[in-house]
């Protein structure tokens, strides 16, 4: 008995491994499903059940947009109705030529929405708006559309746009070829919309499952952090946005085809808000939940239409929308997940409690090994010269000017409000200096982008611990690995390697969000090192840790100085004096003081300034 429990509890740990996001099973089984349906089901409910697929796929490219990416945008009506009118015109003009008519709609209305995602996207990553705002920019941009086309008339080949009449004659679901092609019937039509989804919803599925779905997940979670790893997190949003951008096109074209017609109501305000309920119903995040979601509140309208209660199609079905999302908040495929997790966890507790008891101890011989081994700039330096910053009245770093070198550690350190981590920011580019100039060795890094700098070689700790909550401890370290070279292999190795450095391989499966402050601070630390970098900044790395992790850490911050620049923010006087380092004072923006710890403490002027003594702050 206890080894047929064993068994069963390892083959769920394997297929844990393998899938922990069980939604592909349900898309699956979701697909062949409907597949199946569509032999048997009443053409009309076909028909009708053919747009609810479209909807559902129009759907997809909001979830990856904003269940994946984090941005709700109400702007994928605009690519899924350009990519209506731009399919449509293509099959009116090219279909005769060869009868197939989807071979023209689906690539030219994947191609515009991609072109149209991409100026959108521009605007917004790169224009480094925040969420809101990008939400109304998408909002706004869906509204300008709809008014344009509503005016809007032209003649392209045979294609004629009307304006508010819209544009007819659009061809039907043809996909055989030569004249004698025929349209498909409803029934065939449903199940065409079904697999050109599937195959849709697979590809999207082997993204979001690759190492640019998880750069994706990290941008989501945590921007700042995702960038200080080297991430060009523009680019990747922009090429996110602009896949969305094209699945929304694919929809648009397939809807043309299915009604035969388009008009601007595509476009419409409706439309957009209909989408977000969708994606919400079905379970936002899910990928597959979209599809669910627009089946249940198609098939639901659809049935309360029918006369059933009376005329009151509307209250009913907002009231059934309301319930499902008061107490499925995760959407029907989320519950589903959810009930999933809840099995595993039952069944993997003694793995989880005995997972809590690891504790982290930094393989020093080991580093050092890593250290020798990786080809890094050994002579690098990082000097500022007069860098100054202001936040309104308020001058945060005043003219300072430091020359930092490897061979010993440097500490920054001062009161509360001196400057420290502002200066840091400043040499890392998360603050342009209002005057002033930042040198990695002899190049001026002043205006470039923070993952510009880390692929110079600066690595980076900011004041508070950054990991990715959601994921787990090994990818955590797997995209810091693969944020310097974006090489898969490279990311595999070191992370495995890291693993071992901080001696975290027992826990490698946990959540980020599960650790302790100090494994975090560990956790945070050992992602920098995966980078590798020739001048490390850390700013307050010991707040947390215990004694005797702060011991390792000062071992650790020793060990990094041999071979690269090391610069300590810090306001832990027990612990900078552990670390043998040339000390930097900072008082109210400006460099104060400068000398060795011994020297420093004998200094009253110091001690006034950390305890607020009135005479030397004022003489300051």
């Amino acid at each position: 008995m206890k080894d047929s429990t064993s068994s069963i509890s390892s083959l769920i740990r394997n297929f844990r491994l393998r899938s922990s996001d069980p939604s592909i099973f349900i898309a699956l089984i979701f697909a062949l499903t409907l597949a199946i349906s569509s032999f048997w089901i009443d053409p009309y409910l076909a028909y009708v059940g053919t747009s609810w697929v479209i909807f559902g796929l129009l759907g997809l490219s909001l979830d990856l947009v904003w269940g994946r990416g984090g941005l709700l945008s109400l702007g994928q009506t605009s690519f899924y109705g350009i990519g209506g009118y731009v399919g449509s015109i293509a099959a009116i003009n090219f279909a005769p030529l060869t009868g197939n008519s989807l071979i023209w709609a689906l690539p030219f209305g994947a191609i515009s929405g991609t072109i149209l995602a991409a100026l959108v996207g521009w605007f917004i990553f790169y224009g480094r708006m925040g969420s809101l705002q990008s939400t109304i920019l998408t909002y706004t941009f869906t509204l300008i559309v709809w008014t344009i086309t509503l005016s809007f008339t032209t003649e392209i080949g045979d294609a004629v746009v009307g304006g508010d009449n819209g544009m007819s004659n659009i061809p039907g679901f043809v996909l055989g070829f030569g004249e004698k092609a025929s349209s498909l019937s409803p029934n065939m039509m449903f199940l065409t919309v079904v697999v050109i989804s599937a195959i849709v919803y697979l590809i999207v599925a082997f993204i979001v499952r690759s190492p640019f779905g998880l750069v994706i997940d990290s941008i989501r979670l945590d921007a700042v952090k995702a960038e200080l790893l080297g991430l060009d997190i523009r680019l990747f949003q922009t090429l996110m946005f602009m896949l969305a951008g094209a699945i929304a096109g694919i929809a648009g074209a397939l809807f043309g085809a299915w009604a035969n017609y388009l008009n601007p109501s595509i476009f419409s305000v409706q439309e957009a808000l209909l989408v977000p309920i969708y994606v919400l119903v079905g379970g936002l995040g899910t990928l597959i939940g979209p599809f669910v979601g627009a089946l249940t509140v198609g098939g639901l309208s659809f049935w309360l239409g029918g006369g059933v209660i009376g005329g009151q199609t509307t209250l009913v079905m907002g009231a059934c929308l309301i319930v499902l999302v008061l107490f499925l908040r995760k959407g029907i495929v989320g519950g589903i997940q959810a009930l999933f997790a809840r099995i595993f966890d039952d069944l993997e507790a003694k793995d989880r409690l005995s997972q809590q008891t690891s504790q982290v101890r930094v393989n020093l011989n080991l580093l050092e090994k890593l250290q020798t081994s990786t080809n890094v700039q050994r002579d690098a330096t990082l000097k500022t010269i007069n860098t100054s910053k202001r936040f309104g009245g308020v001058l945060a770093v005043d003219s300072v000017s430091q020359n930092f070198a490897p061979g010993k550690v440097r500490c920054i350190i001062g009161p509360n409000g001196a400057g420290k981590s502002s200066y840091l920011k400043t040499c890392t580019g998360a603050y342009e200096p209002d005057s002033g100039t930042v040198l990695y060795s002899s190049q001026d890094i002043t205006k470039i982008n923070p993952f510009e700098r880390v692929k110079l070689g600066l690595g980076i700790k900011m004041q508070t611990a950054q990991v990715f909550d959601e994921l787990s401890v090994r990818q955590n370290l797997w995209i810091a690995g693969y944020g310097n070279g974006l090489n898969k292999e490279r990311a595999d190795q070191v992370s495995d390697e890291m693993l071992d450095v901080l001696n975290m391989r027992e826990i490698s499966t946990r959540q980020a969000s599960t650790l302790s402050h100090g494994e975090q601070q560990w956790l945070d630390i050992g992602m920098v090192l995966c980078l590798a970098p020739s001048v490390i900044l850390l700013d307050e790395p010991a707040a947390g840790m215990s004694k005797e992790e702060k011991r390792q850490l000062s071992e650790l911050v020793r060990l990094m100085a041999r071979t690269a620049t090391v610069v300590v923010v810090d306001h832990d006087m027990d612990f900078v004096r552990t670390l043998d380092a040339e000390i930097t004072v900072l008082h109210q923006g400006a460099v104060f003081a400068q000398a060795e710890i011994d020297e420093l403490r004998k200094d009253e002027r110091i001690l006034d300034i950390y305890l607020g003594r009135r005479q030397s702050v004022t003489d300051f």
